[in-house]
């Protein structure tokens, strides 16, 4: 019986051991990363860890919202490539997914949400309704004027445009393990967040 206890105490502080070399190993490697190429990892995972902490302090916040802004911008441009045999430009897919989403809105409330000028917009809408994809109807709280809103045929194109658009990113996604993407998963929670907290200044443009 004391043998058997004694084996299951050796068993017990081996795992111990092992896992603890396993949380060493993957904090140094962290460090690693963090810190930098040229830094040693032998000084200690207290020591490398210190190291990756003071890193992580000195961030340059402006640094880091210029990166993200330029990732936007190559996210954007990909997702923009859309068939242009079909009309479906940014412009269009955007103010179709304002519909679309947010239900039926007056031509100012799309043009305010867009950040663009009443003219610019109506020429849109004007194209837009030429090919169906919206359509206006008495305003249900004032009378006096109308609202858009989405036909069905552009609520199939906004779905359709948007599946060819994400088709790419979401294969590229695939391909990461699953620890990648539970990690790209957390960093566009946290981005979504940033997002909704940034007070945001938003001119309005004709574009």
């Amino acid at each position: 019986m004391g043998k058997k206890s004694k084996g299951k105490g050796k068993d017990k502080a081996a795992r111990k051991a092992r896992k603890k070399a396993q949380r060493l190993a993957a904090e140094a490697a962290l460090a690693a990363e963090t810190v930098g190429p040229g830094v040693a990892t032998d000084r200690g995972a207290e020591v490398v860890e210190l190291d990756a902490a003071r890193r992580r302090r000195a961030i340059d916040t402006t640094e880091l919202a210029a990166r993200l802004a330029g990732l936007s911008t190559v996210l954007q441009r990909h997702l923009s490539r859309v068939d242009a045999g079909e009309g479906l430009t940014r412009a269009r897919l955007s103010a179709l997914g304002l519909l679309v989403l947010g239900g039926p809105r007056t031509l100012g409330e799309l043009a305010a949400a867009e950040h663009v000028r009443p003219p610019t917009m109506t020429r849109l809408i004007h194209a837009m309704e030429a090919d169906g994809l919206v359509e206006r109807e008495r305003n249900p709280d004032d009378g006096r004027s109308v609202v858009l809103r989405a036909t069905a045929k552009g609520i199939e194109q906004l779905e359709r445009g948007r599946a060819r658009q994400i088709a790419p990113l979401a294969e590229a996604i695939s391909d990461l393990d699953r620890a990648e993407r539970l990690q790209l998963e957390d960093a566009a929670d946290l981005l979504g967040r940033v997002l909704r907290d940034t007070a945001w200044e938003s001119p309005t443009t004709d574009e």
